[in-house]
């Protein structure tokens, strides 16, 4: 595959998918500012998977049809134009809207990106491990320098950084391949109004593919490991900065385990010689929620970057299989929707996860939210885990 085909792909992946961390640096600091409770936090962080969650089957669906870079390019310009407007829209109903049109923006890019690797990649786990190497890479830079941004540029340095994060997911969309997802090498016709309204066969299609059992209970895994990335992108320096923690050293620990999930990422290969794809999968994920709900036992620094690195090596070894084992079930000529399945579950995830903490934080304390969210996504991992032991035939 030549270079100038996957650099690109490689590039949005690293700008969209890593924006959920940038901004899980700066909006849950400039919400701590504005006094926002607990519970606000949760919300705001939330609406950003409002609109993939509904929306990602039909954004799939287009990408299947037409190509993915022209959607990619669109969308992605929600982001740039939404971002700037946080610090000026103090109006809570306000916020709430722009990080829904921000969360959607983010989604599309990182749905094409995903989408764009199926169909020139075709399931290699090797370029799957480097794909999720540059993934988190993204989350390695991103993270510190809005951290440092915001330490001495206060408001203004932290959402440029933001910003410029959304532009550069815009100019690496740009450059993406703009063949068709058919596969016929010429583009698609042009998009017509029509075609931006859902269809219902797209929605059946993807339950299907859902219904699937193997194809069942990776998506279940990977509800339950992007809950555990939730809570790091929402409560997780919230809860920091009350034990004193600058946003520098937030960003720093968010750094290390995005650098050792980078590495995990690249160890996926000969991990999987040893242990069943599946069961890394799994084993992997556990290891993500414990090693997050374990932070309000922690106060020392050095523990902390410990624990985040032993969360990123989870998370690091989770994602190329998750990936790999989508592409290879979707089929070529339906790419877009097999990652937005994926993309449907995962903001499922990541807005049930910050409010529901939110809420058992406005109940009882922001330390027993940690708990009691990591002891349910363990509960499931478990209840999965013997699902799949029992039926040692299943296929994913």
């Amino acid at each position: 595959m030549p270079w100038r085909v996957q650099i690109p792909i490689y590039l949005t992946g690293f700008f969209s998918n890593s924006l959920n961390d940038v901004a899980g640096i700066v909006l849950p600091l400039w919400l701590h500012g504005q006094n926002a409770s607990a519970a606000t936090v949760g919300l705001v962080i939330g609406a950003r998977h409002i609109l993939p969650f509904f929306f990602a089957i039909h954004g799939g669906a287009l990408m299947d049809r037409f190509g993915p870079r022209r959607l990619m390019v669109w969308c992605c310009l929600l982001s740039i134009f939404a971002i700037p407007l946080f610090p000026v829209v103090v109006w809570l109903p306000g916020v709430f809207l722009l990080q829904m049109f921000n969360g959607y923006g983010s989604a599309i890019g990182w749905l094409g990106a995903q989408t764009q690797f199926g169909l020139h990649m075709r399931g290699s786990h090797k370029l799957a491990g480097r794909f999720a190497f540059i993934l988190r890479m993204g989350s390695f830079i991103g993270p510190p320098i809005a951290g440092l941004a915001w330490d001495h540029f206060g408001t203004f340095g932290g959402f440029t950084v933001l910003t410029l994060w959304a532009v550069g997911t815009f100019v690496s969309a740009y450059f993406a391949p703009s063949t068709s997802a058919r596969g016929s090498g010429a583009l698609a016709r042009n998009l017509r109004f029509a075609d931006f309204m859902p269809r219902i066969s797209d929605y059946s299609a993807a339950l299907r593919m859902a219904a699937l059992p193997g194809m069942t209970i990776v998506l279940m895994v990977t509800v339950i490991r992007i809950g555990a990335s939730s809570v790091q992108d929402s409560f997780y320096p919230l809860y920091l900065t009350t034990i004193g923690f600058s946003a520098t050293q937030i960003g720093i620990l968010v750094t290390v385990s995005s650098a050792v999930a980078a590495a995990g990422a690249l160890l996926v290969g000969p991990v999987v010689r040893i242990v069943p794809p599946i069961w890394t999968l799994i084993l992997s994920s556990a290891v993500s929620v414990i090693f997050v709900a374990v932070t309000p036992l922690l106060t020392a620094f050095p523990a902390l970057a410990v624990t985040s690195a032993l969360r990123g090596l989870g998370m690091g070894l989770s994602q190329p299989l998750m990936l790999s084992m989508l592409i290879e079930a979707s089929g070529r000529k339906a790419q877009g929707i097999g990652a937005a399945l994926r993309t449907t579950a995962n903001r499922a995830a990541a807005a049930i996860t910050p409010t529901s903490m939110g809420v058992v934080a406005s109940i009882s304390t922001l330390a027993t939210s940690f708990f009691m969210v990591g002891g349910v996504m363990l509960v499931g991992l478990a209840v999965i885990s013997i699902y799949v032991r029992r039926r040692p035939h299943l296929t994913y």
